[in-house]
């Protein structure tokens, strides 16, 4: 039986079957008349059932209704056919149609069409809404970095220092890369920030990464970013690189000298480029961002034992700028302790002091952790300490971690036994951190001992 008829014979039944269905169903016969129609058809067609039924696809062409006809197509070539169609009443259907043979000849052919005009509304509108997940990134960022943050103020009276602050708010006006080197916690930070506050860029973001704290297999997508799927665990929307979420602004590259020799590569040519794609991306996208750097190696030694690029060096040595040790601006350390107790005051919510005494002994330490290793310092006596005075023997405890010599407690007896000699000693330290420390809780958290056994030994020798 010809289709034709069977579909002449089960008009209604037919009918019934695909206006249950949710995608546009057109049958034509093989000259493209328009036989039947669904109702979803119509809606998305603009046309009602009776303006379509007994119409050519032709005379649809003719009127404007529709720009092109897969069913026209297919009867040209005999074939199945899919093409986007752009309707007359607004929107894209993307419509397939399949002919159905009689003794070699069209007898019938069926379109399916889809419309893709919603898909699209929502594809626009997940572009824009991930476009402007991307801006507030962005001004989140740069909010972060305009906060007041104490511990980021540029604290000296060191003369080295004031002419590094000079030269960083000089380079800061000129859009040049810049390489900050010093040891670790020296403050190559507030040095880049101080670039960043002075440059063209201040309004921008701020990114701020430790290359030696991301992993070597996270590397890649944390600097580039990935789009979704791009592999296992990559989330559906894909994620902005930190290249991308400093476009516009500063990237500071802390501890770079750590960065694999693959990763030096790709970093020189996004400098060269100025461009980055993301992990399973197949764009580029330009990418409009100034470099600080910083490192705690010699890496001209490391080019010279190659572990790293010569070509990157250079890239990245425009401006160096070398910030000096703590112990080597002794004068900045009681300016900064005080500042950094100011902070931790405010925070905690205390009103400590520090004695004269104290700041010499932190002036005499050679602070191998330099400014940070003294903020830590001064954020652990400030929490640790009773009294509200910082005193120099909790200082040197703090640093040394250690008691006053033994040899002060032996005395001049000839005759000697060791329970005396400690016992004499062991009295002497816990009498002494009581008196600066006041409470028995605070000396046995000095001491690192429970407060029954500080109770037990202030009972034994009679304190």
């Amino acid at each position: 039986m010809k289709y034709s008829t069977f579909l002449k014979d089960n008009y209604d039944i037919v009918l019934d079957i695909i206006d249950k269905m949710r995608t546009g169903i057109w049958i034509t016969d093989g000259t493209g008349e328009v036989i039947i129609v669904n109702s979803e058809s119509v809606k998305t067609g603009g046309l009602t059932r009776e303006e379509v039924i007994g119409r050519n696809m032709s005379e649809l062409l003719d009127m404007g209704y529709i720009t092109e006809s897969a069913v026209m197509k297919t009867i040209g070539s005999h074939r199945e056919e899919c093409i986007v169609e752009e309707l007359g009443a607004g929107g894209h259907c993307m419509t397939t149609s399949v002919p159905l043979f009689w003794k070699g000849s069209i007898d019938l052919i069926i379109c399916v069409e889809r419309n893709i005009s919603e898909v699209e509304r929502l594809k626009t509108l997940l572009g824009q809404q991930v476009e402007k997940k991307n801006k507030l990134q962005k001004e989140l960022l740069r909010f972060k970095n305009q906060k007041d943050d104490l511990s980021g103020q540029f604290i000296t009276k060191n003369m080295n220092m004031l002419h590094i602050r000079e030269l960083a708010e000089n380079i800061g006006k000129i859009d040049v890369t810049v390489m900050i080197m010093g040891e670790s916690g020296t403050g190559k930070e507030v040095i880049a920030d101080l670039i960043h506050k002075n440059s063209s860029r201040a309004e921008a973001p701020f990114v701020k990464v430790n290359c030696a704290a991301i992993p070597e297999t996270l590397i890649e997508s944390e600097f580039f970013g990935y789009e979704g799927g791009a592999f296992t665990g990559a989330g559906k929307g894909g994620k902005m690189g930190l290249f991308e979420l400093a476009d516009g602004g500063t990237l500071f590259l802390d501890e770079v000298g750590e960065l694999s020799v693959q990763m030096q590569s790709k970093l020189l040519r996004v400098i060269q480029d100025k461009e980055v794609r993301r992990v399973g991306g197949e764009k580029s996208v330009h990418i409009d961002i100034r470099i600080i750097a910083a490192t705690n190696r010699d890496l001209k030694r490391e080019v010279e034992e190659g572990r790293f690029r010569n070509d990157l060096y250079y890239r990245l040595f425009v401006v160096p700028v070398n910030i000096p040790s703590l112990r080597e601006r002794k004068e900045d350390i009681e300016l900064l302790a005080r500042h950094f107790l100011d902070i931790f005051n405010s925070e905690y919510n205390l009103r400590k002091t520090i004695s004269d005494d104290a700041v010499k002994v932190m002036e005499s330490y050679n602070w191998p952790g330099n400014v940070r290793e003294l903020r830590n310092v001064v954020e652990r006596l400030s929490v640790s300490t009773a009294r509200s005075e910082i005193s120099a023997i909790q200082v040197e405890f703090c640093l040394n971690n250690k008691a006053p010599a033994v040899s002060d407690y032996i005395g001049t007896e000839s005759d000697l036994y060791l329970e005396d000699i400690v016992g004499r000693y062991e009295k002497q330290v816990i009498s002494k951190i009581l008196e600066e420390c006041g409470t028995i809780t605070a000396t046995a958290r000095m001491l690192h001992v429970d407060k029954s056994t500080i109770s037990r030994k202030i009972k034994k020798y009679g304190l």
